[in-house]
């Protein structure tokens, strides 16, 4: 009997530590940062992303999401040295649950982020000698929401690529303040935009 029982611990001791080494194996905290696209009616906008995750176990975090969005709408320029410009811009200020799966060092995720959107147009002017003024024009905060997830490859246990990321971002502006983001508009006031970013990822 008693050597049944080293037998059996012998076998199930290796197997309880794997197990336990397989549960541990995902950083508590992920932080992205990098490029991102957005895409909407016809209109491109370059920009920048960054989030941050908390992961409650292996399968479900939480995650902050921010994000600005950039365009310049037209630029006029009659003399040399001389320019008139309208810029359009859009940050996004999102939090949801996030579920990934992981396969070694890779993971693949999806996210559902609900939060704001804020957008504003301003006018620029440069002159001779003065050099460059700005000014807002118009501004609003409204309803966002971004669907969607990504694929992260490790590189090591403390970095990885995130070589896409896409996301159908939501938002909620009525219709001069969305014109003035560049943004389609319907006569439901809302719009629907694409978005793509990539980057890099730092696990704690």
């Amino acid at each position: 009997m008693r050597n049944l029982v080293v037998v059996v611990g012998v076998v199930l001791l290796p197997l309880v530590l794997v197990a336990q080494v397989a549960q541990k194996e995902y950083s508590k905290v992920e932080a992205f940062a990098g490029y991102s696209y957005l895409r909407n009616s016809g209109h491109n906008f370059n920009g920048w992303e960054g989030q941050l995750t908390w992961n409650f176990n292996r399968y479900l975090g939480a995650t902050a999401d921010f994000s600005g969005h950039y365009r310049t709408a037209a630029v006029f320029s009659p003399l040399s040295g001389f320019s008139a410009s309208a810029n359009q811009r859009l940050y996004t200020y999102l939090f949801g649950p996030t579920a990934t799966a992981r396969f070694g060092k890779n993971s693949v995720f999806g996210h559902a982020l609900f939060g704001a959107a804020h957008s504003n147009i301003a006018a620029g002017v440069t002159v001779p000698i003065f050099g460059g003024f700005s000014t807002t024009v118009n501004s609003a905060t409204a309803f966002g929401m971004a669907l969607g997830g990504g694929v992260d490859i490790g590189l090591n246990r403390f970095f990885a690529i995130r070589p896409a990321q896409v996301d159908y971002l939501y938002t909620h502006f009525g219709a001069f303040d969305a014109l003035s983001a560049g943004l389609s508009n319907n006569t439901s006031n809302h719009q629907n935009s694409f978005r793509y970013s990539g980057g890099i990822v730092l696990r704690f």
